[in-house]
């Protein structure tokens, strides 16, 4: 089959990736364990004297770990972003000897790795530093693998989508303010559908339309148990098409921008 020819060039270009990222993945997890560290033991022991639920805590624990991959999405965006003004390095990977796509999706499945790499540990941690506080004797292992996979690749496709969007370096901050960070603050990061909709039900019916209300309710149902959260089947769903639109609209615009034919 053709594809099996370009696998060679999407290894190497993978592997150039790989080679500048372990140059800084240290330090990297070292910034997500202190944003962990520092919000959970707050969660945990001092939201409670604000008569905050104990549970709140192993909540928290499972939106952070759900969210870690988006700081490393942002900071992928900014490269990239700067790259396009600069060497543009991304307009000589669509000069290789294979299809446009396919280097877009490497790059993908690049940044899909490195989120992976900056989360996987985070729920383990916090069970052996917070034991008698973080239940996990409901985990479905095999949904949370789902989810987990999933949410990386939708995180490497927002950040194809959001470079994309950006027309200039400088106005990427605004992009953040305006656009990312409500998305996520307003994705159930800090509560749930459930709670939402007791609240207001037509704010609740209009996250639908928001992909991370999936992200944090599937790794929850997947981590805490289904009761009290969307269906966590149709949360990978929802994640999955998400994922690919984001995609496929973010390279279709990148192609374009590139004046690639």
């Amino acid at each position: 089959m053709q594809i099996r020819s370009y696998l060679p060039t999407v290894y190497y270009l993978l592997l150039t990736e790989y080679r500048i990222f372990k140059q800084t993945v240290l330090d990297k997890l070292i910034d997500v364990c202190i944003w962990v560290f520092t919000m959970v033991p707050v969660t945990i022991y001092l939201f409670p004297v604000f008569g905050m639920q104990i549970s709140y805590g192993a909540f928290m624990i499972v939106s952070m770990a759900a969210s870690a991959g988006i700081f490393e999405q942002w900071a992928s965006t900014t490269t990239l972003v700067s790259d396009l003004e600069g060497d543009n390095i991304t307009a000589f990977y669509l000069t290789l000897p294979i299809p446009s796509w396919l280097s877009f999706v490497a790059r993908m499945i690049f940044y899909a790795f490195n989120t992976a790499v900056l989360s996987i540990g985070i729920m383990p941690l916090c069970k052996l530093a917070f034991w008698d506080y973080f239940d996990v004797s409901h985990v479905n292992l095999l949904a949370y693998l789902v989810i987990f996979m999933l949410t990386n690749i939708f995180y490497a496709s927002l950040t194809i989508w959001l470079v994309s969007m950006v027309p200039r370096l400088e106005r990427i901050g605004s992009v953040w303010m305006r656009f990312l960070y409500p998305l996520w603050f307003f994705g159930a990061f800090q509560y749930s559908y459930k709670a939402l909709h007791s609240v207001s039900p037509t704010l609740a019916y209009l996250s639908f339309i928001n992909p991370f209300l999936y992200v944090m309710e599937g790794t929850r149902a997947a981590i805490l148990g289904q009761e009290g959260s969307l269906n966590v089947w149709l949360c990978a769903i929802m994640i999955l098409l998400f994922s690919i639109l984001c995609a496929a609209y973010g390279i279709a615009r990148l192609k374009k921008r590139l004046d690639y034919v």
